[in-house]
């Protein structure tokens, strides 16, 4: 004699009279045990989900507008600290090396790992460099807005004949060959496995950094 129990088939001797209350209980747990695979299935699934959020949690960066200025303040904070005092050729020597630095930090994030942006699409090396590149103009614009605008000052109180338009403009050039300068520093460090640390490299002549420095108060505005 044939019977079934959930779908089952089971075979009894002849003559053998099942217990349908044993039947039943064993129906029941059958349920019991598809709804807890079930479950657990679906536990494992969402700790599945949970685990690949946190990992993408941990892979989005956050593109900040301020991350290069805010290195560069760390800098000049740190030479102030340890001179008393900075100039116009340490504030392009912290540019570049805060650029050279941010650029390796991409590097490395990206060597074995994906990394994503804030709305979930993927991040790619050359999105953080475009992004640094925007930034480091940004700040060179800034500079040499702020030196202009002291020297207007200056202009206006009589403390110089007149604005050193010269001057500025070689201010502009030198930001840039600062990072020209220290991703070859950075460069030549990677291959050595060497810090990349501040250098006292002179970018323009020294009567421009003179003649910038008499403008005004440089400490309180940099930083």
């Amino acid at each position: 004699m044939s019977i079934s129990i959930s779908n089952y088939p089971v075979h009894l001797q002849d003559g053998f009279k099942p217990n349908r209350e044993c039947l039943k209980s064993q129906g029941s747990q059958s349920e019991y045990q598809k709804v807890f695979h079930r479950d657990s299935l679906e536990v494992s699934q969402l700790s599945k989900n949970r685990e690949i959020l946190m990992d993408k949690i941990k892979h989005t960066v956050v593109q900040s507008a301020a991350s290069l200025s805010d290195m560069r303040a760390g800098i000049l904070k740190e030479i102030r600290e340890e001179k008393g005092q900075y100039g116009y050729s340490d504030v392009v020597n912290a540019c570049g090396l805060s650029y050279a630095r941010l650029y390796s930090e991409i590097e490395q994030r990206y060597e074995n790992e994906q990394y994503y942006k804030v709305d979930g699409t993927p991040l790619t090396k050359e999105d953080e460099i475009e992004w640094l590149d925007i930034q480091f103009e940004q700040e060179v614009a800034w500079q040499k807005s702020c030196a202009r605008i002291t020297a207007q000052g200056q202009v206006i109180q009589g403390n110089i004949p007149e604005m050193p338009t010269e001057e500025m403009e070689e201010l502009e050039d030198s930001f840039y060959q600062a990072k020209d300068a220290y991703m070859k520093l950075y460069r030549e460090n990677r291959r050595a496995e060497r810090p990349l640390v501040l250098q006292s490299y002179m970018f323009g002549n020294s009567q421009m950094y003179q003649i910038l420095n008499r403008l005004g108060n440089l400490q309180e505005r940099v930083v």
